[in-house]
């Protein structure tokens, strides 16, 4: 017997239980109409993450097609759907062709909140001209840190967003960087959403289990 079907009833069909919706952009861009997707129940797909690249959202620049932009969706209204900013990060491919023999790889990654208690998880990747030695690369790591820190902490997350996908944070690292040592290639290359205000005070009321005497 076919899976789904009920003995002597016909089989159902999936997709004539489900409705499609309209998935707006995060305010940070323009809130705009972004994807249009099928779902069962309103219910669960709040929470749920789709992936656009920076081309998708803003339609300007080909080379956008590199930036790969997640956005959540955190209510739903009469079929259509609001989303927040999750994260975003570089193509596998893009970021591949940036590696070069001959110069050297910094990483550097760190948790920071913006001003309205969004907590983000940013990674930082540098690539130098010419090979340079393990003090560079660590003076470098603090520039980006000291930045990261002072700027991320008086941003909204819709300034974050905007900022950290349009390559504007990454510029103002490199202005101290480049004082280091010659640079090819500096940008922030992922970053993921790790708690809202909303998220936290949620797991602040939840009871605290104290475990019996003895066990």
């Amino acid at each position: 017997m076919v899976k789904g079907a009920k003995k002597g009833g016909r089989i159902r069909d999936k997709w004539r239980d489900k409705q499609w919706i309209i998935v707006n952009a995060p305010a940070a861009f323009g809130g705009e109409p972004l994807n249009h997707i099928p779902i069962t129940d309103a219910g669960k797909a709040t929470g749920r993450v789709i992936e656009n690249t920076m081309y998708d959202i803003m339609k300007q620049d080909p080379s956008q097609h590199q930036i790969k932009v997640f956005v959540q969706i955190n209510k739903i209204n009469e079929g259509t759907a609001d989303t927040v900013f999750k994260g975003h990060e570089y193509a596998k491919e893009y970021l591949r062709s940036l590696i070069r023999r001959g110069s050297s790889m910094i990483s550097f990654t760190h948790d920071y909140t913006t001003m309205d208690g969004h907590k983000f998880r940013v990674a930082a990747v540098i690539f130098s001209q010419r090979r340079i030695n393990t003090s560079k690369k660590h003076e470098i790591r603090l520039i980006a840190h000291r930045m990261l820190s002072d700027r991320i902490q008086q941003m909204t997350v819709d300034q974050f967003a905007q900022e950290v996908t349009m390559g504007k944070l990454a510029s103002d690292i490199l202005v101290g960087a480049k004082k280091i040592t010659a640079i090819r290639h500096l940008g922030i290359k992922k970053t993921k959403l790790i708690s809202t205000p909303e998220s936290r005070a949620v797991d602040e009321a939840k009871p605290v289990e104290v475990a019996p005497a003895g066990a």
